[in-house]
């Protein structure tokens, strides 16, 4: 492969990227971060009831996006709540969460259009 064509994709620079990918390459940890991204204030509670999940599991996966320094928390009165701190990760759900409301919306329309056979 001709190296002019990545001058400065060195191993070093891509590997934090790497690292992130594989974090949030998990469906479980992607939706996570899709509703930290959408709540203002989500805790562990609420992500382990939105997403059906015991909490125990739920708490494995933020255990992860915190060691990667996706996420961070801080205790509010008697919760913990969970904020997406890596710039690059929380522009990447957004673009995540945007482009699923508007497949949604897309695909909400064309029902609309669908005419209903007879029964």
């Amino acid at each position: 492969m001709n190296n002019d064509l990545l001058p400065n994709c060195k191993e070093e620079l891509l590997e934090p990227f790497a690292t992130k990918f594989k974090a949030v390459g998990h469906p479980v940890r992607l939706k996570i971060l899709c509703i930290i991204a959408r709540q203002d204030v989500p805790c562990v509670g609420d992500l382990w009831r939105c997403l059906n999940q015991p909490q125990p599991v739920i708490s494995q996966h933020l255990a992860i996006l915190k060691k990667t320094g996706i996420v961070t928390s801080e205790v509010q009165k008697t919760k913990r709540v969970y904020s997406i701190v890596d710039p690059f990760i929380k522009d990447l759900v957004t673009t995540i969460v945007c482009q699923i409301m508007a497949e949604s919306a897309r695909e909400a329309e064309e029902d609309k259009q669908t005419p209903l056979s007879p029964v």
